[in-house]
């Protein structure tokens, strides 16, 4: 058994009567006081006289003064808030607890009886237990003259996260004792960590369920089995609950369909199921150390049904952000939705792991605050990934382009893929793939190709200088008939004339423009349109020049030249039918190529 000893008890002093100040005489008992002196030494000096001639008597003995009372020495589990701790939780510990030197380490009031003491401390080590509260020795100071540096004031709050109200102070006797404040909230702590019902029913239980059974009380082990099992009924019963309220709920809203509501209900009812489990696992009274891992693993199953139901949330919105930019324009909000449902997630299971940091004392001011230092430092050590990540904002906001745009941005050229966080990715007209920093795009010039209305078209048709001029004439005349048979071309705004005679040709200006919506398109209406002016060419005799100077032979007397020359007068009325030949609905005319 282990040694028990009495400790000595410091009493505070009392003021008593003999240290108050003396009343002042008067008159009359200062007049009888002069007198007694006067006849004292009248007495003394005549037996002065009557001694003299005789030996000095010896004076006699004085007993020893006896030194002064010294105050008690102070404990040694007094000395500093850990040893005063550590006798508090060492004696609970014991089956037989040493009360006389456990109750020195709590700050009671005189007038609380011995019995409500044993009660108190009791209760608040049950406190602490079941809230899977572990107090780090090597972290409470053991130096006996220790302040707390925002107070200075001989204080020490050994859970200061999780339990603020367990302080340990410095007496006037320089004894450390859990404080006085402690004391009178524990019977709050114990009303707010058990339920009403479990102490009531603790109470009464037969000394049949304290027997151990694996470690742990017999009614320990019933509690935490019941517990499960309404757990698990009680999860059946509210997704069968969530599921026809959100499925009803879906049913009378257009824009959230029931399924995505209805896959809300599984996370939802686990939510509400663990988290009644933790309300009501403080009421087991499980050994510190478990109630600890337990209340680790709740936490973080808390979190992670919150990050679950947040997932579905995020799901369901992104799935009505989807069907609003389905309806716009413009492409690149489309291939933003994913970005904002990565973002989303990410900050759900952040939230969740600073909350679960939170609970268990870590201070989530000082993990923001590092994270804080800790972009910082990032931001500046990446300048230009910030500036990129900015830059894709901005395309966002300002649109310069959207996916599938053929675009111009300094010496890219090609069709917009993809617009991401960092880089827009160009696919050129040779098949490869460049990625433009987003920040370049916002400080470059971008020629957007793929935002044009109409495709135009300049082209100088250089004829022979032998061309008849009323040929020359009927081919521009030609050209326009052609251009307004064609739907896929601009019909009010064209400019087809002869434009110059240069060293070896009379240049006809074709100036028109294509109403499609891509460069593939715009190929094929180009193609017709060449064809259909070749086409009108060989109709009317015009023969394109050669950018050479050399001499031909048009014919010779053994081999006369086949139909007309270009230098033949042509005939006004065949001229008129050739050109209308051409023009809308003519039997010639075939603006969409040849048939």
């Amino acid at each position: 058994m282990p040694t028990t000893f009495r400790l000595p008890v410091t009493r505070r002093r009392r003021r008593t009567d003999a240290s108050l100040p003396a009343p002042r005489p008067s008159a009359r008992s200062r007049l009888a006081g002069r007198l007694a002196r006067g006849a004292a030494v009248f007495c003394l000096a005549g037996a002065a006289f009557a001694a003299a001639g005789q030996p000095p008597a010896q004076p006699p003995a004085q007993p020893p003064t006896p030194p002064e009372e010294a105050a008690p020495a102070l404990p040694p589990h007094l000395l500093s808030a850990r040893t005063a701790l550590d006798a508090y939780f060492f004696e609970l510990n014991q089956s037989e607890p040493d009360w006389e030197r456990l109750i020195a380490t709590l700050d009671f009031d005189e007038e609380v009886p011995d019995a409500e003491r044993r009660v108190l401390a009791t209760r608040l080590r049950t406190v602490i237990n079941a809230q899977g509260l572990w107090v780090e020795m090597n972290l409470v100071s053991s130096d006996p003259d220790y302040r707390d540096e925002i107070t200075r004031q001989h204080r020490v709050a050994p859970l200061p996260a999780r339990m603020p109200d367990f302080v340990l102070t410095r007496g006037d006797d320089l004894g450390w004792r859990i404080s006085e404040h402690t004391i009178q909230s524990v019977e709050t702590l114990y009303e707010e960590t058990f339920s009403w019902y479990a102490r009531s029913l603790f109470e009464i239980l037969p000394p049949v369920f304290d027997r151990s059974l694996l470690g742990f009380t017999l009614w320990q082990v019933v509690g935490l089995l019941v517990l499960g099992l309404v757990a698990w009924a009680a999860q059946l019963l509210l997704r069968a609950l969530f599921a026809k309220f959100l499925r009803q709920v879906g049913n009378r809203r257009a824009d959230f369909t029931a399924k995505t509501l209805a896959g809300m209900a599984p996370p939802a009812s686990w939510f509400a199921t663990v988290w009644v489990f933790h309300y009501f696992f403080a009421d087991l009274r499980l050994p510190v150390r478990v109630a600890q891992w337990v209340a680790v693993v709740v936490d973080l199953a808390l979190a992670g049904i919150l990050v679950w139901l947040a997932y579905r949330l995020i799901d369901a919105l992104c799935e009505k952000l989807s069907a609003i930019t389905a309806n716009t324009q413009t492409q690149i909000d489309d291939h933003l939705i994913p970005l904002a449902r990565t973002v989303l997630r990410v900050s759900a299971v952040l939230t969740a792991l600073l909350m679960v940091a939170q609970n268990h004392g870590y201070s989530i001011t000082t993990l923001i605050a590092g994270l804080g230092l800790g972009g910082l430092a990032v931001a500046l050590a990446a300048q230009d990934t910030v500036a990129n990540v900015i830059g894709s904002l901005a395309i966002v906001a300002d649109r310069p382009f959207q996916v599938g745009d053929w675009i111009l941005v300094g010496e890219h050229e090609g069709t917009v893929e993809r617009v991401g966080l960092r880089s827009t990715r160009v696919r050129t007209f040779y098949d490869s793939l460049v990625s433009v920093p987003n920040s370049r795009i916002v400080n470059s010039i971008v020629d957007n190709m793929g935002q044009r209305t109409y495709r135009r078209m300049r082209q100088m048709l250089p004829l022979r200088y032998d061309t008849d001029p009323d040929r020359v004439h009927a081919f521009v005349e030609g050209i326009r008939s052609i251009i307004e048979a064609n739907d896929a071309m601009r019909q009010d705004v064209h400019e087809i004339h002869l434009n110059r005679f240069s060293d070896s040709s009379v240049d006809v200006l074709v100036y028109c423009f294509f109403r499609v919506p891509d460069w593939n398109r715009e190929l094929t209406e180009r193609h017709n349109f060449l064809l259909e002016v070749l086409r009108l060419a060989k109709e009317l005799g015009v023969e394109f020049a050669v950018p050479a100077r050399t001499l031909q032979l048009e014919s010779t007397p053994e081999r006369a030249r086949p139909g007309p020359k270009p230098s033949d007068p042509a005939d006004p009325a065949s001229l008129k039918d050739s050109i209308a030949a051409f023009g809308p609905g003519g039997r010639l005319s075939r603006p969409k190529g040849p048939a």
